[in-house]
């Protein structure tokens, strides 16, 4: 296949506060480890971090406009990585039982066409036993709605204090092993899919 898949990671998290000790939040650490892993199994990666980009609250999503000039420029550039990307990271915290509101206000700037027909990735934390495991068949049916396509291994760090060190160093060599697993099923699932649909239009577009 010529060329290196491409991958954009969702981050979810703007959570700040005394819990976050060391370089970064969880959410951060977690994030920058898959990301690692994802180049590690051939990925072109494109973070998306909500902190830096600093969406507003979802008045009309990108394409509902019919006027999309005053849109600022980082937004469509955004969107064009949408478009290109093969497969799809969602690493996601646990607000409430509950995914975090600055991933979905994110993702939702965008229409249900830059996700469609791509594989995607969960992966899960919290700084509990369940908390990220409580959030995932939630994750699972908001992308499954925008056309995305969940692979069967899921991730989930739970305690994720006591898996990486103040620096971002996994203490836990099986929490990289899981990763590695994870990206490189996300692989075999974006190869197939573009492979194929290299040779067979969707059926909306015949």
């Amino acid at each position: 296949m010529a060329g290196k898949l491409k991958a954009v990671l969702f981050l979810s998290s703007t959570r700040v506060g005394a819990s976050y000790v060391g370089t970064g939040s969880w959410g951060d650490r977690v994030g920058s480890q898959m990301e690692k892993c994802l180049a590690e199994a051939g990925f072109e990666v494109t973070v998306w971090d909500p902190k830096k980009n600093e969406y507003t609250l979802l008045q009309q999503p990108l394409h509902l406009v019919p006027d999309a000039s005053g849109f600022p420029q980082w937004m469509k550039d955004r969107k064009a990585e949408l478009d290109a990307a093969d497969a799809f990271v969602i690493c996601s915290a646990e607000y409430n039982a509950a995914m975090p509101p600055a991933l979905t206000n994110m993702i939702d700037h965008y229409p249900p066409t830059s996700y469609r027909h791509r594989p995607v990735g969960l992966l899960t934390y919290s700084v509990s036993n369940f908390g990220g495991v409580r959030i995932q068949p939630t994750l699972k049916a908001f992308v499954t709605e925008l056309g995305m396509l969940p692979i069967p291994t899921i991730g989930n760090v739970a305690n994720v204090a006591e898996k990486f060190d103040a620096d971002g160093t996994v203490k836990d060599d099986s929490v990289l092993k899981y990763f590695r697993r994870q990206a490189e099923e996300l692989k075999w699932y974006a190869e197939a899919l573009k492979t194929y649909k290299a040779t067979h239009p969707l059926p909306a577009q015949k």
